[in-house]
């Protein structure tokens, strides 16, 4: 199991780092990854929602998961305390049976650099099995992240069997035409990101036209930009996916950067007064 920090929080205790032997893989495994600052989770509430709705697909939960996962990651919190820095929330069912664990994972932002200069994505060809329901796929999280480290490059926008690139593997993907227009794949064929929703509705307010048509591999030259939405990353420019460029200094990308910043920043002050 991918933890870092000290500890994590495991069905009531906290465990220290080096005993994830303690934990059972289960039959199926929903999970969230929340950013947190100075142990404040960012859009909570949201997380909680979706994580609640993934797991209904299939099983029936056994209490309130918004109130467990508060206090697993306030007890985590008390014990090891992180400037800035990604959460796994992890519940995994072994019949109808659940258990709860939630850890550090290792988290990279984007630099100031990456920010100004843009990322470079590659191509994977590959698809989820079920994108609707965040659900714990390891075989292709360790192979996108083999090909990650060897191309040195910061993330794989998966391409289905019709050719369509869909999302990225840790992240959304949004293309921009040369009029402003932003296409994106539809909501049926990725896993909706919590920052792709606001992103969208930011896209919206904005005035801005957002096509919901998933673009195809041989297609992605024709747009001026490219970004790509996430935990980590937020809303960040791509400079390149494979061998073709775009462009970084893009208003429009700057703005909702901007905006969503700012939502963020309201995210953890609407948490701070509910808790």
């Amino acid at each position: 199991m991918e933890c870092s920090g000290r500890f994590f929080f495991l069905d009531g205790d906290i465990m220290p780092a080096g005993s994830n032997d303690e934990i059972a893989s289960g039959d199926a495994a929903f999970y969230e990854v929340i950013r947190t600052r100075n142990g404040v989770p960012i859009f909570f509430n949201d997380h909680m929602n979706r994580l609640r709705e993934g797991i209904s697909t299939r099983y029936d939960l056994q209490s309130d998961i918004a109130a467990d996962v508060r206090r697993g990651l306030n007890t985590l919190i008390s014990h090891d305390l992180h400037e800035e820095i990604n959460v796994r929330v992890t519940v995994t069912f072994t019949g109808q049976d659940q258990s709860l664990c939630i850890c550090y994972i290792p988290s990279s932002y984007p630099s100031e650099a990456m920010i100004r200069d843009g990322v470079p994505l590659i191509l994977y060809h590959a698809e989820r099995l079920d994108p609707g329901v965040k659900m714990l796929n390891n075989r292709l999280r360790l192979s996108v992240n083999e090909e990650l480290a060897r191309r040195k490059v910061y993330e794989a926008l998966l391409v289905n069997r019709e050719g369509q690139i869909t999302e990225g593997s840790r992240s959304n993907i949004f293309f921009v035409t040369n009029d402003g227009i932003i296409h994106t794949a539809p909501d049926s064929m990725v896993l909706s990101g919590i920052t792709r929703r606001y992103v969208t509705d930011i896209i919206r307010r904005e005035g801005i036209q957002l096509v919901y048509e998933a673009v195809r591999e041989k297609e992605a030259g024709r747009f001026r930009s490219a970004f790509i939405t996430g935990t980590s990353p937020m809303v960040l420019a791509v400079r390149s996916v494979e061998d073709q460029a775009f462009i970084v200094s893009d208003p429009l990308i700057g703005r909702l950067r901007e905006v969503y910043s700012t939502m963020v920043e309201r995210s953890i002050n609407d948490y701070l007064k509910e808790y």
